[in-house]
C-alpha cells in the first residue's frame, strides 16, 4: 500500500509572537555563571539590571513613547550580540520579531540597504517559502521545549535579490533565535521522530502522523537579524548550475545565463561580457553566427569574421591564437583603429581579452567591455582565476557540441568518410551549419575535387556467371536424380495417379535441366520441388517399405528453407568468398601504405570479383605538394599489385572446392577528371562531359572483345591494359620492361584493337602474360 506524504506549512491561524526581553535576561544570567573575572561578572550584573527593567517595559501596552526607549535597550543589546570590532556603519543588522517580520531597531548599514532597495524585504523579493518558515518554527520548538538540537540544519535564513545598474545583487539574512522562547498553551504534544526529519532534511511527514500544532504555541522574545552580501557565492552557484542543464537548454540561453552570472560576479555596472568558443575546422578557426554572437566585439559591431578585415585586426587575432596571453586596453588606444572606432561608438572605453586555454589548446576567448576607461585593474584577473575552471568547462562542452553537430550533419548528408577527404566534408558541414544558424535553409553544400587523376583496376572471376549456372544445374540434376530413384522404389496404392504424375514431371524437368534453364524455368522448378515433391516425400516417411537411408540422405542434402540441393552452389559461393577475402585483404594492406605516400580517395566495388578507382591530386590534399612523379609511382603500383594478386589467387586455387580463375584489368587514363559528391547516392561521381566519358568506358570494358573476333580481352593468367591514346600506354612501358626483365611478366605481349562498345569506340589494348613463380606450401599461401 502506498504511503501518502504531506509537507507542513504555516497554520491558517495567525501565530502569536510577543516582544519580550525575558529570554534575553535568562541568556545573560546563564552567561554570568560562566564569567571568569569579577569585572565581567559586574558587567553582566549591570546588563541584567537594565534589561529586567526592559522586561517590565515590554509588558506594558505599546505606545509612541515606548519605541525610543526600546531603541536604547536594543543599542545596549548590540554590545552583547555583535563583536566589538564591528560597527554600526559596516554591519547591516536589526532587532525585531521574525513572524511576521517586524523590526524595532537597525544599524546605519541596514538602513542604507533599505534606502537603496526600498522593496528589499517585501514578499515578492524574499526567497522564502511557507515550508522554510515552518521548519524554522519546528526547530525553535524542538530546541526550546523538547531540548532536542537538530544537527545538519543551519537555522533560518531569508534570501532576496535586488537589481541595480544592470547588476543583480544577492543577500542573505540570518535570523538568530537564541532570544525567542516558545510556550505551549496546554500540555506538550508527544514527540514524533518525523518532526526531527522534517527539520533536518525537509522530508515530508507521512500521513497518519500528527504535525506539530504550531497554533497551540505562543512565542516571546526577539530575534537578531544580520544581512550578508552573498552575490559572489550566488553568482558562482549560478555558473555551476548552468552545467546541470547543458544537454537540455538551448545554446543562446546557456550563454546568456552564464554571461549574466559572470557580470554579477565581477560586480561592474554596464559591463559587457562575452564567452566565445574558438571552433575550428581542419585546424583553422571557423566562426558560425551563433559563436560570433558570443563575442562582445563581434556582437556590438555586427562584423562577420568571414568578411574582409583590415590587416591590423587580423594580426591581433593571429597573435591571440598563437600567443594566448590576456590583453588589457585601457582607453582603447592600443587597439587597431577599426576595432577602437567600433567600440567607442557603442560607449565602450576599456576592453579586456582573456584567452581561455586547456594546456596548449586554445578553447576560446573571454571578452569584457566597460564604459569606464580604468575598469580592469589587476584584481579582475583574481576574479577570473576563481571561475576559470567553469569557463573552461563551458567552452569544452560547446566545442564538443560543435564537433557532434558536424559529425551528425556529415552522416546525414554524406557517408562514412575516408581520412583523405574528410577535411572537405567538415568544411562543407561547417558552412551548412553556419547557414542554418543564420536562418538560410537550402540545398546541401556541394563537395567537389577538380583535376584529380583516376586509376582504375579490376580483378574479376573468370566466367563467374557461367560457373554459377553450372552449379545450379548440377544441384538440380543431383536432386532430380535422387527424386527419380525414390519414386521408382516406392509403391503408393492410396494415390497411384499422384505418384505417376510426379514420376512424369520429374523426368520432364530432368530433360529441361540438361537442355539449359531459363530464369522462368528456374522459378517453376522451385515451385515444383517445394509444393509437390517435398510434401510427398515427407509423406513417404510414414510408409514402411520406403528405404529410410535413401530418405535420410535426401533430407540431409536438402536446404531447409529452399527445399533444394545446394552443395555445388555452396562450393561456388565459398570459392568466390575465399578469393574476394584474399583480394580485399591485399588491397587494404596496400591502401595503408599508399595513403602514407600521398593522401587520395579510394573507392571499391564488390561484384563477383573486386574493382577499384583511386583518385589523386592537389585538390584532395592541399597541404601536400603534388607532382607527376606520384602518378608515375601509381602506374608502377598498378602493374605490381596486379601481378601480386594473380600470384595469390593462382596459389589459392589449390585450396578451393571449385578452382576458379581470375582475370586482371587496368584502364589507362592520363588526363585529370573532376569528381563531385552525389548526395542522393552518397558517393563520388565524375563531372563534366570529358570526365563522364571516362566513367562510361570504365563501366563497359569488362566485356570488351578483340576486334574482328568473339574473344574476350580479359583472360586468366594475363593483365589487360586498355587505353585510348598511345601516350597513355607510354606511361606504363618503363615498368612493363622492368617486370619482363625481372621475369614477373613473360617477354611476349599482344596488342589489339577492341570492338566498339556502346557509346565508346577506338579503344586499344595491350595484353601481358604473367609468369608464375614456383609453388608454395599451404601455410605460405
Amino acid at each position: 500500500m502506498e504511503t501518502k506524504l504531506y509537507t507542513p506549512t504555516l497554520p491558517d491561524q495567525p501565530l502569536l509572537f510577543r516582544l519580550s526581553f525575558r529570554p534575553f535576561v535568562s541568556y545573560l544570567k546563564s552567561q554570568q555563571q560562566q564569567a571568569f573575572s569579577g569585572a565581567l561578572d559586574q558587567f553582566y550584573s549591570y546588563l541584567i539590571k537594565q534589561f529586567e527593567q526592559a522586561v517590565i517595559l515590554t509588558e506594558q501596552p505599546e505606545n509612541d513613547q515606548l519605541v525610543p526607549r526600546l531603541k536604547a535597550y536594543f543599542e545596549l543589546a548590540t554590545v552583547v550580540v555583535l563583536p566589538l570590532i564591528s560597527n554600526d556603519a559596516t554591519v547591516p543588522y536589526a532587532f525585531g520579531l521574525p513572524v511576521p517580520l517586524r523590526l524595532y531597531h537597525y544599524s546605519a548599514a541596514f538602513a542604507h540597504l533599505t534606502r537603496l532597495f526600498p522593496l528589499m524585504l517585501t514578499e515578492d523579493k524574499v526567497q522564502e517559502s511557507g515550508v522554510d518558515r515552518a521548519r524554522f518554527l519546528y526547530r525553535l520548538i524542538l530546541e526550546k521545549c523538547y531540548r532536542i538540537t537538530v544537527p545538519g540544519y543551519s537555522g533560518p535564513t531569508v534570501r532576496f535579490e535586488q537589481a541595480l545598474d544592470g547588476l543583480t545583487r544577492y543577500y542573505q539574512m540570518d535570523i538568530n533565535i537564541s532570544f525567542v522562547e516558545p510556550h505551549p498553551n496546554g500540555p506538550l504534544p508527544p514527540l514524533e521522530p518525523a518532526w526531527i526529519d522534517f527539520v533536518r532534511y525537509g522530508h515530508p511527514i507521512p500521513a497518519g502522523i500528527n504535525p506539530l500544532p504550531l497554533h497551540q504555541f505562543s512565542f516571546e522574545g526577539f530575534s537578531f537579524f544580520k544581512i550578508e552580501d552573498v552575490s559572489e557565492a550566488e553568482s558562482i552557484k549560478q555558473l555551476r548550475e548552468v552545467f546541470v542543464h547543458l544537454a537540455s537548454t538551448p545554446e543562446p540561453v546557456i550563454f546568456q545565463t552564464f554571461e549574466t552570472a559572470l557580470r554579477n560576479f565581477c560586480g561592474q555596472p554596464g559591463l559587457e561580457v562575452g564567452v566565445m568558443p574558438l571552433t575550428q575546422i581542419n585546424g583553422r578557426p571557423f566562426f558560425t553566427p551563433s559563436s560570433q554572437q558570443r563575442s562582445v566585439f563581434l556582437r556590438l559591431s555586427g562584423f562577420q569574421m568571414d568578411a574582409d578585415i583590415d590587416p591590423a585586426t587580423q594580426r591581433m587575432l593571429d597573435e591571440l591564437i598563437h600567443n594566448p596571453q590576456p590583453r588589457r586596453f585601457a582607453g582603447l588606444d592600443a587597439l587597431p583603429e577599426f576595432a577602437r572606432k567600433v567600440l567607442e561608438q557603442k560607449g565602450i572605453q576599456s576592453f579586456l581579452i582573456y584567452p581561455v586555454t586547456d594546456g596548449p589548446m586554445l578553447l576560446g576567448l573571454l571578452e569584457m567591455g566597460s564604459p569606464r576607461p580604468d575598469a580592469f585593474h589587476d584584481e579582475i584577473f583574481t576574479y577570473i582565476g576563481r571561475i576559470l575552471p567553469l569557463i573552461q568547462e563551458l567552452l569544452r562542452f560547446q566545442l564538443q557540441q560543435f564537433t557532434n553537430q558536424l559529425e551528425q550533419l556529415i552522416k546525414l548528408r554524406y557517408t562514412s568518410l575516408q581520412p583523405a577527404v574528410e577535411w572537405k566534408f567538415y568544411e562543407a558541414a561547417g558552412l551548412e551549419l553556419s547557414l542554418q544558424q543564420a536562418g538560410t535553409v537550402g540545398k546541401a553544400v556541394p563537395i567537389r575535387f577538380s583535376k584529380v587523376y583516376p586509376f582504375y583496376g579490376a580483378v574479376d572471376i573468370r566466367n563467374s556467371s557461367v560457373e554459377r549456372q553450372k552449379a545450379i544445374r548440377q544441384d538440380l540434376t543431383d536432386q532430380l536424380a535422387m527424386i527419380d530413384e525414390l519414386l521408382k522404389t516406392v509403391q503408393f496404392p492410396d494415390d497411384p495417379v499422384r505418384l505417376a504424375h510426379l514420376r512424369l514431371a520429374t523426368t520432364g524437368w530432368q530433360a529441361k535441366v540438361m537442355a539449359g534453364l531459363t530464369p522462368d524455368n528456374e522459378l517453376s522448378i522451385g515451385r515444383f520441388l517445394n509444393s509437390e515433391v517435398t510434401p510427398f516425400i515427407r509423406l513417404l516417411e510414414s510408409i514402411p517399405d520406403v528405404p529410410t537411408i535413401l530418405l535420410q540422405e535426401y533430407f540431409n542434402r536438402m536446404d531447409g528453407e529452399t527445399g533444394r540441393f545446394c552443395q555445388a552452389q555452396t562450393n561456388f559461393d565459398h570459392s568466390i568468398d575465399r578469393i574476394n577475402v584474399l583480394i580485399n585483404t591485399y588491397i587494404n594492406q596496400q591502401q595503408k601504405q599508399l595513403q602514407t605516400r600521398f593522401p587520395h580517395y579510394f573507392e571499391r566495388f564488390r561484384t563477383d570479383g573486386t574493382e577499384y578507382t583511386l583518385y589523386v591530386g592537389q585538390s584532395i590534399a592541399p597541404n601536400h605538394p603534388f607532382s607527376i612523379e606520384i602518378c608515375q609511382y601509381l602506374y608502377e603500383w598498378q602493374l605490381d599489385s596486379m601481378i601480386e594478386l594473380a600470384w595469390l589467387t593462382h596459389r589459392l586455387r589449390l585450396q578451393l572446392p571449385l578452382p576458379l580463375q581470375t582475370t586482371q584489368l587496368i584502364l589507362a587514363h592520363e588526363q585529370p577528371v573532376d569528381i563531385g559528391f552525389r548526395h542522393d547516392e552518397r558517393r563520388f561521381d565524375v563531372e563534366g562531359s570529358y570526365s563522364i566519358r571516362y566513367e562510361v568506358i570504365k563501366k563497359r570494358i569488362d566485356k570488351a572483345l578483340i576486334a574482328g573476333t568473339h574473344e574476350r580481352l580479359t583472360q586468366p593468367d594475363t593483365i589487360a591494359l586498355i587505353y585510348s591514346h598511345a601516350t597513355e600506354l607510354v606511361q606504363y612501358l618503363p615498368f612493363i620492361n622492368r617486370l619482363q626483365a625481372e621475369g614477373k611478366l613473360k617477354p611476349s605481349t599482344e596488342q589489339f584493337d577492341l570492338e566498339p562498345l556502346k557509346g565508346v569506340a577506338n579503344l586499344k589494348a595491350l595484353r601481358l602474360t604473367i609468369n608464375y613463380p614456383g609453388p608454395k606450401s599451404p601455410s605460405e599461401v
